[in-house]
């Protein structure tokens, strides 16, 4: 929602509260750009606590709030449930020092991790040449801004632009709304009208099912009047978010003008005939809250991080030098689940363009502990040696930066890895994580490969980094050379969790083992292993329904050596 509350908050009048309240509590916004409010003690808060808290207690936030000479500002508030705040910071738009620049809001989806901005402004007002000209500097200055942002960005540009029209000649010479629209030189910066409806929307009949302003037709109260007759408020989006990306895309047919039946062009919003589009009540409140109605539009994001999948992306080999990229990349992934996982359908993509859709046959399933191999080359005599379980089109590595997304067959995103330079990779050596259970975003929880594969690359494609078997579902297994304890899977846990561990030849022959659980106070919970144990690769769940949630240690142990793992049981 985009809604120009009308120097709200200037005396700690809270006599519009009411009508306030009823508007979000029946338009039900879940992210709100205000303009016109005065100070952040005064304006900025009473908005949250006199209207938005009294709505839904606790529900909402104030993004940080950016006081400017204009004494009318912008801000912005959001649902907690929904969104996450980032940074406040201002881009240098004014032309005057009594009007104010736009403020950009660095926001991200809460449920799926998607980053976003929102550009919240209130241009300078008025008709005539020279507000005309301001308007129009104020676009190109917030245009060239834009610009220099990434292709891929979405962004979201929302406020009281104060323009009559889309016309850069004739009698409302508005050359800003084009500036914006436009694709330019550089399209980075470029933004679309979701309802594409450009044209003299001052005091035309044609535009009377968009117009923002006014809904009353007689002054009081400050503001302006003169009835529905302008199309001041809009809320346009980026390239990205109008081309129905994955990640954030605007819902077709969503754009309104809140409140404007079609039906009050030149009158009150509340006047005769009867409002069709919202009930009397409401129509009452947005004439007597503001001399603007708000303007809202939906945008849809992923779903979030799925609860089921325990699929993690395990190692990455952006840039390899035995053979050329479009041979030799690969990634690697490592089901931490308890049960085996179909893959098929599943979508591998970035946050641009390259997208592929898994598709096989019958299925391509991933048992629990098991490494599965994706690569843009699954022949191993051209690709560098290593064995793919999956061939990928439509996706490419960067050998810089880039990311792999892992998308479900439900639309959520099960993993993702943005790398950049920051991680420890280089040509030739892939990168991988040691931990299971790290947060594989960041840098310092990978380390690059030094165990050398097939013509002379460094990694370890379908196994553990420092396991010397092969572990990928497409080789027969091999009895392991090595005792080892693996993580435990999935972590944190409830209640049931798969305790993997490999028994080497001499270690089963020479020494009784033990694999016990400990309480984090040190005391013996269970053994669930004990004694003269056959080598080979292990699996055992543990079922821990009978215990609280806590910290608990995992041990194997002989009489020569011991390793442990940490298990999270969280109820």
């Amino acid at each position: 929602m985009a809604y120009n509350l009308l120097y709200y908050g200037d005396d700690g009048d809270t006599g519009r509260d009411s009508y306030f309240r009823t508007i979000i509590a029946d338009a039900e916004p879940e992210l709100i750009v205000a303009s016109e409010i005065i100070g952040s003690d005064g304006g900025s808060a009473q908005f949250l606590s006199n209207v938005l808290d009294v709505v839904e207690p606790g529900e909402w936030a104030v993004a940080t709030f950016t006081n400017q000479t204009a004494t009318q500002d912008v801000g912005l508030y959001y649902k907690t449930d929904y969104f996450d705040f980032v940074s406040t910071s201002t881009v240098n738009t004014k032309q005057s020092s009594y009007n104010r620049d736009a403020i950009e809001f660095v926001m991200k989806h809460a449920p799926s991790g998607v980053e976003f901005r929102v550009y919240g402004l209130h241009f300078q007002a008025s008709s005539g040449s020279s507000n005309y000209t301001e308007r129009a500097a104020e676009a190109l200055a917030l245009r060239t801004y834009l610009n220099g942002l990434d292709n891929e960005s979405h962004f979201i540009v929302a406020g009281d632009f104060n323009f009559y029209s889309s016309n850069a000649s004739g009698s409302y010479q508005e050359p800003g709304y084009n500036t914006l629209i436009e694709s330019g030189s550089d399209t980075s910066g470029q933004v679309h009208d979701p309802i594409d409806s450009p044209g003299t929307w001052h005091n035309s009949s044609s535009f009377a099912s968009i117009h923002t302003q006014c809904p009353r037709e007689t002054s009081f109260g400050g503001g302006s009047s003169g009835g529905m007759d302008d199309r001041f408020d809009f809320i346009l989006a980026s390239t990205q978010v109008m081309n129905e990306t994955y990640d954030m895309t605007y819902v077709e047919g969503s754009y309104i003008a809140y409140g404007n039946d079609g039906l009050h062009y030149n009158d009150s919003i509340n006047d005769s005939p009867t409002n069709t589009a919202v009930g009397a009540v409401v129509a009452d409140a947005l004439y007597y809250a503001s001399d603007h109605i708000p303007v809202m539009a939906s945008f849809s994001f992923p779903p979030g991080e799925g609860a089921g999948a325990g699929i993690v992306i395990s190692e990455v080999m952006p840039n390899p030098s035995a053979v050329s990229d479009s041979y030799g990349e690969w990634f690697e992934v490592y089901n931490a689940d308890s049960a085996e996982l179909d893959l098929n359908g599943w979508v591998i993509k970035d946050n641009g363009s390259d997208t592929h859709t898994i598709s096989v046959t019958d299925s391509l399933t991933i048992p629990a502990g098991g490494y599965l191999v994706f690569g843009r080359n699954d022949d191993s005599t051209t690709n560098g040696g290593f064995t793919a379980d999956y061939e990928y089109s439509g996706f490419t590595l960067g050998n810089s930066t880039d990311e792999v997304v892992l998308v479900d067959t439900d639309q959520n995103i099960v993993d993702q890895v943005a790398y950049s330079t920051a991680f420890p990779f280089s040509s030739g050596a892939s990168m991988y994580l040691s931990d299971m259970t790290a947060d594989n975003s960041v840098s310092n929880n990978w380390s690059v490969s030094t165990t050398p594969f097939g013509d002379g690359d460094y990694g370890s494609p379908g196994k553990a980094w420092n396991d010397s078997t092969l572990m990928s579902i497409a080789a027969q297994e091999i009895i392991p050379k090595m005792f080892q304890l693996y993580p435990t899977y999935p972590n944190p846990f409830n209640p049931i969790t798969t305790i993997r561990f490999d028994i080497g030849v001499g270690e089963a022959i020479m020494h009784p083992l033990q694999l016990n659980i400990y309480d984090i106070t040190g005391r013996l919970v269970e053994t669930l292993a004990e004694g003269i144990i056959n080598p080979g690769q292990h699996k055992i769940q543990w079922n821990a329904s009978q215990y609280p949630s806590g910290l608990y240690v995992v041990t194997l142990k002989s009489v020569e050596f011991v390793q442990t793992q940490k298990a999270i049981l969280l109820k």
